[in-house]
């Protein structure tokens, strides 16, 4: 029954006069980010739509990104757009999807001491850190840069996944929001989409030199342990362009790069984006 619901994500849901329906780009899954198309839309047409009561906006040719926390709940969530053509009825497309549960491994790391347990000098610096770099994820609107897509900033080994639980010198923190990429430093970053410069945080205790886009609408990402930033705050910087090099800044154990994005704060797997999964990676 749960795989014969799964392929939902592909069906079109006919309307009655003129065929609009749903197509997501993938299932809907915790973690992650997927496209919702909308077809055969009359010209004209303002959409409009939730996903479990949140609302979600749509790009000019009537796709969405619709995303889950990493820690969401498993179960059913509902899918509802409005749609006003300009002439007619409004029509409302409602379709549930199953979510599966999601499990992350646990990892073990070992750091000199004076890192893991901070003075408290250093905890009020972090902090201030810590709340200039989550006050971007609080961004809306702006200029949109993500509809082309979005692709992996550097190429390497995935040294750190995704939501995974590190247990630092054998003290729980919280799960890995994002994935690391080893690579030699000095190693080009390239932008995982076109967006404008949020942030450009110089030497962060446990960020390092930290760089924040923002591609519209609520969707950031962000690069962190950098050992040179290539851009200034409020900057426009086209997708694929070289934003920074990878380096051992902050609390990093050798070079890679942090790479994290989030979805309206939806904390999502970069490496599931539309588009940018390589081949190979779990």
């Amino acid at each position: 029954m749960f795989r014969f619901f799964l392929l939902i994500f592909s069906l079109l849901l006919a309307v009655e006069g003129w065929g609009a329906g749903l197509s997501l780009s993938a299932p809907l899954a915790i973690g992650t980010a997927v496209w919702l198309q909308v077809t055969e839309v009359p010209p004209g047409s303002r959409l409009s739509g939730t996903l479990n009561g949140v609302s979600f906006p749509f790009t000019t040719d009537h796709r969405a990104l619709l995303s889950l926390d990493m820690e969401a709940k498993p179960g059913p969530v509902v899918l509802q757009v409005w749609l006003d053509p300009p002439q007619g009825k409004q029509v409302v497309l409602t379709q549930a999807y199953p979510v599966a549960p999601r499990h992350y491994q646990e990892e073990q790391i070992t750091l000199s001491k004076e890192k893991v347990d901070l003075a408290p000098k250093v905890l009020a610096r972090a902090a201030e850190e810590t709340a200039a770099i989550a006050a971007t994820l609080h961004r809306r609107g702006g200029r949109v840069g993500y509809e082309s897509g979005f692709r992996q900033p550097v190429e390497g080994r995935f040294s750190g996944v995704f939501g995974s639980r590190r247990v630092l010198n054998g003290q729980p923190r919280r799960p890995h929001n994002g994935v690391d990429i080893a690579a030699p430093q000095g190693t080009p970053v390239v932008a995982t989409a076109s967006g404008t410069v949020a942030l450009v945080g110089r030497d962060y205790f446990f960020t390092g030199n930290t760089l924040v886009l923002d591609h519209g609408d609520g969707v950031i990402s962000l690069y962190a342990h950098l050992d040179s930033v290539a851009v200034q705050p409020g900057e426009w910087v086209a997708g694929g362009a070289v934003i920074g090099a990878v380096g051992m800044t902050g609390r990093a154990t050798g070079p890679h790069l942090h790479w994290g994005v989030v979805v309206r704060q939806d904390r999502v797997d970069p490496v599931l984006l539309p588009g940018v999964r390589p081949a190979g990676v779990p």
